[in-house]
């Protein structure tokens, strides 16, 4: 799904680091790539950074527009015309941001956006599972490639995880990367780009964004609740989240924290949790992954503990309670290893269509021969 305006200005901030040297480039090149790759740990905001791109890529005002943001006197910027003598610039780096107030703006603050194509894996028979983009939404996008912009300087394409494109659509696209029309852009966000074709990845200026830290997270999300604002649960889901903002939003929901209830009350009950935390881990792909980043959170805090002196705890709330079960398990550094290579293991198992609730119970059989465990 595409985000929605106005992107939070905390994000901006945390990935400003990478952000301005991009905008310096084309400042100082006055040549605008047409195929930029944004990557990054999953969640990380890839998507509302490239729309803030477009925001200000499209603003009259910004360091790509000509006069008035007029197609024609920016035409340069794809190397079509020679560049005429390079004027000096007034922007500086924290100025690189869309002016609120052009035509452009109004339009894109008002969710229009005609030169815009935004597209998104398509989902498969399970909506839970990750979907892939297929080739028929690129033939349908190659039937405009002959038009011009509509209103703004530019059309720009966006393909959403890019690295779940089908070996079809990639050649697609490809071709069109090769030779791309006049006055298009490109972007293309991508967790990893490993999995992009090599030649693909050579027609694209990558943007490598850096994952999150717990404070930025934390400044997000607490602008982004207003009112609703949950300090506690806040601190909690910004230190579990490991660098995705997505993956602290998911900690925030009310269903997350019941699971986590559910996870803690295991460790000390497990035959009255079995059958509701298999219920719960197995409703949907999002809820197995949340699950085991539950159970790697609190197990990594359990090791840190035991090998880091001023261990930062991302479960703090419960604190006491941990320290107080690992002892009387008597569970060793050893047995936290090996739940945690468990959970790296059905990790990877969750991504891939299986039978949900008996995976659901794979995960946490090692979580129970841990506590039954005896030297």
């Amino acid at each position: 799904m595409r985000p929605q305006l106005p992107i939070s200005p905390s994000l901006i901030r945390a990935h400003e680091a990478k952000l301005n040297p991009l905008y310096e480039r084309f400042q100082r090149e006055k040549a605008l790539h047409p195929t930029l790759l944004i990557t990054g740990l999953e969640g990380i905001g890839k998507k509302e950074i490239a729309l803030h791109f477009i925001h200000y890529l499209f603003c009259d005002r910004s360091i790509f527009a000509g006069e008035g943001g007029q197609a024609e006197e920016t035409a340069s910027l794809f190397g079509d015309a020679p560049s005429p003598a390079p004027a000096t610039s007034s922007h500086s780096p924290s100025e690189f941001v869309p002016c609120g107030e052009c035509k452009s703006c109004k339009r894109a603050q008002q969710n229009q956006w005609l030169d815009l194509y935004w597209l998104e894996p398509e989902s498969g028979d399970d909506d839970a599972r990750l979907g892939t983009h297929k080739i028929d939404a690129f033939r349908e996008l190659k039937s405009k490639l002959g038009m011009g912009p509509s209103e703004e300087p530019y059309r720009v394409v966006v393909i959403t995880d890019a690295d779940r494109m089908t070996l079809q659509a990639a050649n697609s696209i490809l071709k069109t990367l090769e030779e791309p029309p006049k006055n298009w852009v490109f972007i293309l966000t991508a967790a990893d780009s490993s999995r992009l074709l090599p030649t693909i990845l050579s027609r694209c200026i990558e943007l490598k964004l850096n994952p999150l830290t717990a404070s930025q997270i934390f400044d997000v999300l607490k602008e982004s609740k207003g009112t609703e604002f949950h300090s506690q649960r806040a601190q909690v889901a910004s230190r579990a989240a490991m660098g995705s903002l997505s993956r602290a939003q998911f900690f925030l929901d009310e269903d997350a924290w019941k699971i986590r209830d559910s996870l803690l009350g295991f460790l000390t009950n497990p035959a009255q949790e079995w059958m509701k935390l298999i219920e719960s881990l197995s409703q949907s792909q999002r809820d197995m992954i949340l699950g085991l980043d539950l159970i790697e959170s609190i197990y990594s805090d359990l090791l840190k503990s035991k090998v880091e002196k001023n261990h930062s705890w991302i479960h703090e709330d419960q604190k006491e309670f941990l320290l107080q079960w690992m002892e009387s398990k008597h569970i060793t550094e050893a047995r936290l290893i090996h739940v945690l290579s468990e959970v790296a293991e059905k990790r990877r198992l969750a991504t891939l269509t299986l039978n949900a609730k008996l995976l659901a119970q794979e995960i946490l059989i090692p979580l129970l021969e841990v506590m039954t465990y005896t030297d």
